[in-house]
């Protein structure tokens, strides 16, 4: 699979990377931990080369699996996670004070059985206000510095604040979400991120599980019956009203894959790696056969007609989907 190099750090990372949240979350449970050891172990074999993972994800008990299925595999697997400022329904946040900052990053190497994490990144912005982006910024900095951590960055910022940390100290990589339906108008940073030395890892390229061959309604029953189902794609973007404009999206999806033999998730994810300024995108599954196929997409290049196919005559779609809150 392709590999593209993390800024100026020297990673490298492969263009599919394995979105870890859905790989587990009890490490007390040895057929959850077997089955992450068999996920990522695919993962591995179709040329993915690195996981991403945070503490809030089910309140740390998700890098707590993580580690327990690495320990028996190779230390070359890379591992990205990530520190939060205040806990959601999913629990798991140190806070974003420095010696927090400091905290998490050792708690998540112990978890994770690691000596060191190749990414590292703020999961979200604080939004009390309390500790400035400065102090916490500095704080990931001193983790680079102290050899915890190889590269450091920020999830779910906007660009003033990523130029604010980058003149400072360099950012490494970012994180946001992208997809055909889905942060369109993240595009514009994204490209700038590229012109800045910024790698750019993506989040939801698709659209968790909108952009795949499975019906609509059934993603919907999944979501329903998901422990995610309270974050706000669900009750958004994959309420009952955009229904029929993501049917004709996922048919033109369709109808291009068809053409080349591929699926509709290798078209999207296709399409996402030939944007501007994106290195890597984030799949992820808890079936190993899923995983393997997605990251076919690794290797796709889509031609320029399929590329201007998507975005003038399936993206303007997304204009019918119901108002965001």
């Amino acid at each position: 699979m392709r590999r593209r190099r993390l800024g100026a750090t020297g990673i490298e990372l492969s263009v599919i990377g394995l979105g870890g949240a859905w790989v587990g979350h009890d490490p007390q449970d040895p057929a959850g931990v077997g089955r992450a050891q068999a996920v990522i172990a695919a993962a591995e074999e179709s040329g993915v080369n690195w996981i991403d993972t945070s503490e809030n994800y089910f309140d740390t008990g998700n890098e707590a699996v993580i580690g327990a299925a690495l320990r028996s595999m190779t230390d070359s697997f890379l591992v990205c996670s990530k520190v939060a400022p205040t806990a959601l329904k999913s629990g798991g946040a140190s806070g974003f004070r420095p010696e927090q900052v400091r905290r998490a990053c050792i708690d998540s190497l112990a978890r994770l059985g690691r000596d060191h994490l190749d990414l590292y990144l703020l999961h979200w912005p604080d939004r009390t206000g309390e500790v400035p982006l400065a102090d916490t910024w500095g704080a990931m900095a001193d983790l680079v510095d102290d050899g915890h951590v190889r590269a450091i960055g920020l999830s779910n910022y906007d660009q003033e604040q990523i130029a604010d940390c980058h003149t400072t100290r360099r950012v490494d990589v970012i994180q946001t979400g992208l997809s055909v339906v889905d942060y369109l108008g993240d595009r514009e940073m994204i490209a700038w991120c590229g012109s800045e030395g910024i790698a750019v890892t993506i989040y939801e390229p698709l659209a968790n599980g909108l952009l795949t061959d499975v019906p609509f309604h059934e993603v919907r029953d999944r979501w329903a019956s998901s422990p995610w189902q309270d974050v706000t794609v669900y009750p958004e973007l994959i309420c009952l009203e955009n229904a029929e404009p993501m049917q004709r999206v996922t048919d033109g999806l369709r109808t291009i894959a068809q053409q080349l033999n591929l699926t509709i998730a290798h078209v999207a994810l296709a399409w996402v790696l030939a944007q501007p300024g994106v290195s890597s995108a984030l799949v992820g599954s808890s079936n190993p056969d899923r995983v393997r196929s997605n990251a076919t997409a690794g290797d796709l290049l889509l031609s320029e007609d399929a590329l201007q196919k998507i975005d003038h005559e399936l993206i303007p779609l997304t204009a019918q989907f119901a108002p965001r809150n």
